[in-house]
């Protein structure tokens, strides 16, 4: 028991410091936002690569929703992961966010809507569970919400910040990553 209120406690000082304040927690699992499947594994990937995927915003309009989602191709074992999604709160809001198929369902997952201009997330394995396998595939998915116009150069993007963005180990070492970012249609 004390191993796993060490574990949960190591999760939320990971966590923490990306949260930015109190408030509600939300993790929706909504079947419109569960459309992708986990990618066939990669045959021996070289790096960790993670990479943020949005939608062409030009031509969207205040109440236009779209989807940020986070990849991952793995090259070794995941036991931990937290990081941050920043946007502009005056141009856009999030308002669901679900955790991806690449993330076993033995995970713990946390993430937070209410911060104005970010939204932070974790996951980690309980204590003595397997990590995420090496293979691809989706993390972490956000719905927004457009309250107005995209302003000129409007994107949501990974705080890439190592105090913030992080994949960890079996032993609570760090992985290093490559990062990417992609827009695509969807």
């Amino acid at each position: 028991m004390k191993r796993i209120l060490m574990w949960i406690l190591a999760l939320c000082v990971l966590a923490s410091p990306s949260c930015g304040g109190g408030g509600a927690r939300h993790s929706i699992n909504r079947p419109e936002l569960s459309t992708a499947t986990p990618q066939a594994p990669a045959a021996n990937p070289e790096r960790n690569v993670l990479t943020a995927v949005m939608p062409p915003l030009a031509g969207l309009g205040a109440g236009s929703e779209f989807e940020f989602t986070l990849t991952a191709q793995l090259a070794q074992e995941v036991k931990q992961g937290s990081g941050r999604i920043l946007y502009d709160a005056t141009a856009a809001a999030p308002v669901a966010v679900e955790k991806g198929a690449l993330i076993p369902g033995s995970f713990v997952f946390f993430s937070k809507l209410d911060a104005s201009g970010v939204v932070p997330f974790a996951f980690t394995s309980l204590p003595g569970g397997r990590g995420i396998a090496i293979g691809s595939g989706e993390l972490l998915r956000v719905r927004f919400r457009m309250l107005a116009a995209p302003p000129s150069g409007f994107r949501v993007r990974l705080q890439n910040d190592g105090a913030y963005l992080q994949l960890r180990n079996n032993q609570g070492g760090r992985l290093s990553f490559d990062l990417a970012s992609e827009v695509r249609a969807q």
